[in-house]
C-alpha cells in the first residue's frame, strides 16, 4: 500500500512508542516504514523466521501461536488494533518460536528494524518505552500461565469478558461486546475446544449472566454485579450461580436470546 512519507510520519506520531519522539526522528523512521494490507489467514511471520520489523496493528485481528511437531496449535495471544508486536524480536537474532497470522483482514504498519535502532540511539526514552512494552507482555504471559494452572474454564471465560469490557463495567449497567474474531480462535486462545466454549457460554446464558445474539454477547447487570471487581482468585468457580443442568442443542453463536441492544458496544 503506497503511503506518502508525510502521512507515515503522522501515523507514526499516533503510535504510543513513538509519540514523544522529535519530528526529525519520526521522519527518519517513516523512511523505513510501510503500510501493509493483508487478507485473513495470511502469515506475517512463521516460527523459525527472523523478522526485520516491528508491527503496529491499525485495523483487524491477528493470532500469535506456537505449534508442536505433530501440528497441534496453541494460540498464546490475540492482537487487536493499536497493539504492537515484534518488539523483542528486534533485539535478538534467534529465530522466532511463535508465528503470527491474520484472523481477519488486517492493516499493519511495518516499521523497519534499522529505523527503530537509529531512533533509539537519538532518544533513550524510546528504549525505555520498548522495555515497558516487553515487560507488560511478560506480565500478561505469566498471568495466562497462572490462569491455565488455577482457573476453571468458566472463570477463564468470565475473566476474558471482564477484560474485554474494560472500564465500562464500572457503570453497573449491561455492556454489549461484539465478537470480531472467529469463535474457534477465541476458544483456542483460552485453551478450549469450540464445543467447550459453546457449553460455557450456554451455561452463563442459562444462568442469566449473559445474552448471546449472533456475534453480540451482552453482559447483563447480574453478571456485572456478580463478577465486576473480582480478582483472579475470586473468579475460580466451576459453574455460574443458578446453573441449569439442562442442555440446549443450539450453538451459542446461533442463539437468538433477545440480547439487549442497549449499552455500549465493544468490538473484540
Amino acid at each position: 500500500m503506497q503511503t506518502s512519507l508525510d502521512d507515515l510520519a503522522l501515523l507514526l506520531g499516533e503510535v504510543a512508542l513513538f509519540r514523544d519522539l522529535p519530528s526529525t526522528a519520526i521522519a527518519d523512521i517513516a523512511r523505513s516504514t510501510e503500510v501493509v494490507s493483508l487478507p485473513k489467514c495470511r502469515i506475517v511471520y512463521a516460527a523459525g523466521d527472523h523478522p526485520r520489523a516491528l508491527y503496529h496493528v491499525m485495523s483487524g485481528h491477528l493470532k500469535v501461536s506456537v505449534s508442536s511437531p505433530d501440528g497441534d496449535e496453541k494460540v498464546i495471544e490475540i492482537l487487536s488494533p493499536r497493539d504492537v508486536f515484534g518488539v523483542a524480536e528486534l533485539f535478538d537474532d534467534a529465530p522466532c518460536v511463535s508465528a503470527v497470522e491474520t484472523v481477519t483482514p488486517v492493516v499493519l504498519m511495518a516499521i523497519g528494524r534499522e529505523g527503530v535502532l537509529r531512533a533509539i540511539e537519538h532518544d533513550p526514552g524510546l528504549s525505555r518505552r520498548m522495555l515497558g512494552a516487553m515487560a507488560r507482555r511478560q506480565t500478561s504471559i505469566e498471568r495466562d500461565i497462572a490462569a491455565e494452572c488455577f482457573q476453571s474454564g468458566t472463570a477463564k471465560v468470565v475473566a476474558t469478558l471482564l477484560r474485554l469490557a474494560g472500564s465500562e463495567v464500572a457503570g453497573g449497567e449491561s455492556v454489549v461486546l461484539e465478537l470480531a474474531i472467529p469463535k474457534h480462535v477465541l476458544a483456542a486462545r483460552l485453551g478450549f475446544t469450540p464445543e467447550t466454549l459453546s457449553r460455557i457460554f450456554r451455561e452463563l446464558s442459562d444462568a442469566g449472566m449473559i445474552h448471546v445474539h449472533g456475534k453480540q454477547v451482552t453482559l447483563t447487570t447480574a453478571f456485572i454485579r456478580c463478577y465486576a471487581g473480582m480478582d483472579a482468585h475470586a473468579q475460580r468457580m466451576e459453574r455460574p450461580a443458578g446453573h441449569q443442568t439442562q442442555r440446549s442443542s443450539a450453538q451459542w453463536f446461533d442463539r437468538a436470546d433477545g440480547a439487549s441492544r442497549t449499552g455500549l458496544v465493544q468490538r473484540i
